[in-house]
């Protein structure tokens, strides 16, 4: 039996019909942002991530461009997602309020945590990698090395909670199960990749294992795809309004 499209899209307004438009294209934005720093993560790193603060002091000081890029695109990222995920509360609350809104407010977490304590954090050690080189003292660099470690011994964990809070847009893609609004395997191919995230986070903290590793990997990129899918979806559901739409009247002749 097919669900009723009274159902799972909401009736909407103009001024929300606009921003559901606008977040279409913002996550189509985000996405290609995602898929960017990923493969700049991975040419950051080789697939080999330093264990020593002197060894990610070394690694940022040769390569800080790429460094300094790569987190302030995810500060971008992280903010374009807010209205995105405003857009998918309104959507998918008439299928699903709890998931919705469950949904809602783990991915607002995500948008909050990551710029202000991942990526901020990341971004001084960049700084402090400056600091590293300019030393001219072993005591100097010592300092840096100081300041520099409580950092580096928080990064395991800072990045499993940000890979952790994909629970957000893992409720996000269950509830698109029920929607008219986005296909079924969009839906489904959500809930694998934000599952596949959520278990890669825990990479970050030291479980060693082929597949948490590979799903680690490559959950950015897929999970990138899907925000891309959604973001097409959005903007098919939902066009840009038109005069009509935003309430005016036809002329009378």
């Amino acid at each position: 039996m097919n669900k009723s499209v009274e159902t799972s899209t909401p009736s909407v307004g103009p001024r929300w019909m606009r921003l559901l438009h606008s977040s279409g294209i913002l996550a189509i934005i985000m996405g290609i942002i995602w898929v960017m720093v990923a493969y700049m993560a991975l040419a950051l790193y080789r697939f080999n991530l330093p264990t020593t603060t002197p060894g990610f002091l070394q690694l940022f000081s040769q390569h800080q461009i790429l460094a300094a890029s790569t987190w302030s695109l995810w500060i971008v990222a992280d903010i374009v997602l807010v209205p995105v995920t405003i857009a998918l509360y309104v959507i998918l609350k008439p299928v699903s309020k709890n998931l919705a809104l469950c949904g809602a407010v783990l991915t607002l977490a995500f948008c909050v945590y990551d710029p202000l304590v991942s990526e901020l954090q990341s971004l001084r050690l960049v700084g402090y990698s400056q600091a590293y080189i300019a030393a001219t003292t072993e005591s100097a660099k010592a300092s840096v090395i100081a300041n520099a470690t409580g950092i580096v011994n928080a990064l395991p964990f800072m990045t499993f909670i940000s890979y952790f809070l994909s629970i957000g847009p893992l409720l996000f893609a269950i509830a698109m199960l029920r929607s008219n609004s986005f296909r079924q395997g969009t839906a489904v191919f959500g809930v694998v990749t934000n599952m596949m995230a959520v278990i890669g986070a825990f990479n970050a903290i030291g479980v060693n294992s082929l597949i948490v590793g590979l799903f680690f990997i490559v959950s950015v990129p897929t999970v990138a795809l899907w925000f891309i899918l959604v973001g097409g979806q959005m903007l098919r559901h939902f066009p840009k309004a038109t005069s009509t739409t935003r309430g005016s009247a036809p002329k009378q002749t």
